[in-house]
């Protein structure tokens, strides 16, 4: 199952997943990240969708979905839905506005 939520629907509840993946590049990992020990990257997802099998240890948990807009998450969720169980993608907005939260902090 896939639940799209903004990033604003999903700022105040990061801490109720037990994965966030982030699928920016290295480069925008590297300039900054949510600090939260649930976040893992998962570089361009949206373009090698064979990335999922190696997510298999996550694949029946409670798992965000972000990037830098929305939009690289949203091309990623079809490669997604149907192995994950409990999906969440931020498909309007990402890591900029999910930062502004007061439960995560900036590397």
């Amino acid at each position: 199952m896939t639940t799209f939520l903004t990033a604003a629907e999903a700022k105040p509840r990061l801490a109720e997943f037990d994965v966030i993946v982030d699928i920016r590049s290295q480069g925008e990992w590297d300039a900054g990240h949510l600090q939260l020990p649930s976040v893992r990257l998962v570089e361009n997802l949206h373009q090698h969708p064979e990335k999922v099998a190696g997510l298999s240890d996550i694949y029946e948990k409670k798992v965000l979905v972000h990037c830098g807009s929305g939009r690289r998450a949203r091309m990623a969720e079809p490669s997604m839905k149907d192995v994950f169980t409990n999906l969440f993608i931020v498909g309007n907005g990402g890591y900029g506005q999910l930062t502004d939260s007061a439960n995560c902090s900036l590397n």
